[in-house]
């Protein structure tokens, strides 16, 4: 069986091809924060954040005042919305192997919510938080993790589960869980991308080698995303130091060949109209870097 992808090394080589001569610096702490549960896990209120720019169908797509979101931002809604009534307009993730038509292959709320009947977990929080992703990390430690921590206390949140989508959304999300850790809050990651998640360093990782997208397992697959949540249940319960990864035993269902087809001509990772758009964000992210608003 391949390896796992090692997404700063595809992305690098990515951007080079695109012209960019300087290789982007991704967060990377020696010291790594680390809040253990202080109760146990069936006394405990759970959030959920998210970089997956998760919608209310039929209201209008939520986005920051600038760039589109790529200067993050966050924002939240119900934690009681079925899957049914949410969804995904992002296009970045792994479009040729995975899609997000199934929100809990990302964004888990059904499964919490079962856990709640079950008992495995004592609630959930009225709200749960999305999360833009930003290039700049800064902003996110600065601005949107403060900010997620805020409003984990007003819901009363006790553990905080988190999961990203895209690579830099990896970051993001670590980087808001480094500081909910800081500040108390027990957090697990699901994750795609090993190698982003424990560079920047975690106190707990769930990670499944599946394609962006798919980080809570595959779509439609019911009992698998319960049993991939259940591994982060008992991450929460039994880890003891920071850094703790655990690997999921699932393989892709239809194979390993979309290992080797991450981000190259074959198989580009924007395209088009949604190649044009990105391209946009990013100027108007050089735009404000400029003057000094990122």
């Amino acid at each position: 069986m391949a390896g796992y992808v090692r997404y700063i090394d595809k992305t690098r080589e990515y951007y080079l091809s695109q012209g960019y001569d300087k290789p982007y610096q991704w967060a990377h702490y020696a010291d790594v924060p680390f809040t253990p549960l202080s109760k146990p896990l069936s006394q405990c209120r759970v959030t959920l954040v998210s970089t997956s720019e998760i919608s209310i169908r039929g209201a209008e797509h939520v986005e920051t005042e600038t760039a589109g979101g790529i200067v993050g931002g966050t924002y939240a809604i119900p934690s009681d919305l079925p899957a049914s009534q949410l969804y995904s307009p992002s296009h970045s993730y792994d479009q040729y192997a995975t899609t997000l038509e199934d929100v809990d292959a990302f964004f888990p709320t059904t499964r919490l919510h079962e856990a709640v009947v079950a008992g495995r977990i004592a609630g959930l929080t009225a709200r749960f938080h999305g999360v833009f992703n930003a290039y700049s990390q800064r902003r996110t430690r600065e601005r949107d993790a403060p900010e997620v921590l805020a409003r984990c206390r007003e819901d009363g949140a006790d553990v905080a589960v988190l999961v990203p989508v895209c690579p830099v959304c990896h970051q993001t999300i670590s980087l808001v869980a480094r500081h909910l850790e800081a500040n108390g809050i027990p957090t697990v990651v699901f994750a795609a991308a090993r190698d982003i998640v424990e560079h920047v360093g975690l106190a707990r990782v769930v990670h499944t080698d599946f394609p962006l997208g798919s980080p809570c397992g595959e779509p439609q697959n019911v009992e698998q995303q319960r049993a991939i949540l259940e591994l982060g249940f008992k991450l929460l319960e039994s880890a003891f130091v920071p850094r703790t990864t655990i690997q999921t035993p699932y393989q892709w269902s239809k194979g390993e060949d979309w290992k080797g087809l991450v981000f190259t001509p074959e198989q580009p990772w924007k395209s088009g109209e949604v190649e044009a758009d990105w391209q946009k964000k990013k100027e108007q992210y050089r735009k404000l870097k400029a003057e000094g608003k990122v």
